[in-house]
């Protein structure tokens, strides 16, 4: 493996949302699809805020500790697969899926029941937030282009009930996490960034937004801008090495999700 360093601090641009009074009102939403009525394709704005974002590698932190507390943190994994080999669904859920639910499982050695929700593979199209380009209109998921959490405790309960049968009410905790793992590694390119989730106030700093594209309709959590929300990132993450992070835990309805993106690289401090 490359040496690391484990003092880079940088400042990146992140994207949050804007406050705007309408959305008191009318719920935040994003379509992502074409369509032929008039209906503006988001009711929201961007906020793009320039922010220091530590390298998470200089904290001296259990990964599990870090997980529980802070909402996210970093663990090694070995996978075969080659960098093409992603792009073969049956592959990745055979060799990899097991992968995933092991750690999941050492992160949450009483649970009843692991799944694998879905995967998905990104990778960035030159044309990229380099030119007024819809990602829907591009054949490869591309990196987010705004912090967010994937799901609301509301709509994750909903996807297990349709995907796996699973009722929450059925079990005494239900937790959904992400894992991001690259393909090819070092990555320097838009790294993923991640908020300490003790940083945000989540009455008072985020909000549920709908996503709907042609094949899926999903409520999502955006969160406002703070001046005391802390973000950070591994610099150089290695195809042996993978980032887990919190997105909805019944214990802690829609306040205990990790709000992640990918930032836009600009100076070192």
């Amino acid at each position: 493996m490359a040496t690391i360093d484990t003092d880079d601090t940088v400042i990146g641009q992140i994207q949050y949302l804007a406050r705007d009074d309408q959305h008191q009102l009318v719920k935040p939403y994003y379509l992502y699809l074409d369509y032929d009525y008039d209906l503006a394709p988001t009711n929201t704005t961007a906020d793009d805020r320039l922010v220091q974002i530590r390298n998470a590698r200089s904290l001296d932190i259990p990964a599990k500790e870090m997980f529980f507390q802070w909402g996210f943190a970093q663990f090694h994994l070995d996978c075969p697969l080659t960098p093409e080999e992603y792009w073969y669904k049956e592959k990745v859920e055979k060799i990899l899926y097991p992968k995933y639910k092991s750690i999941a499982r050492s992160l949450f050695p009483d649970a009843a029941r692991v799944e694998v929700l879905e995967h998905a593979t990104r990778k960035r199209h030159p044309r990229w937030m380099s030119e007024t380009i819809e990602r829907h209109h591009l054949k490869t998921n591309q990196p987010s282009d705004y912090v967010h959490i994937d799901m609301t405790a509301s709509s994750a309960a909903k996807c297990a009930i349709k995907q796996f049968n699973i009722h929450p009410k059925d079990y005494s905790r239900f937790v959904v996490m992400n894992i991001w793992k690259p393909i090819k590694g070092p990555v320097y390119d838009f790294p993923l960034t991640l908020c300490d989730r003790r940083t945000v106030d989540y009455v008072s700093q985020t909000t549920a937004m709908d996503v709907v594209t042609n094949n899926f309709a999903n409520e999502n959590s955006r969160v406002y801008f703070d001046e005391k929300h802390e973000w950070y990132y591994w610099h150089g993450l290695q195809v042996d090495e993978v980032v887990a992070f919190i997105q909805a835990d019944s214990e802690l309805p829609n306040r205990a999700g990790t709000y992640y993106g990918l930032y836009i690289y600009l100076c070192r401090v």
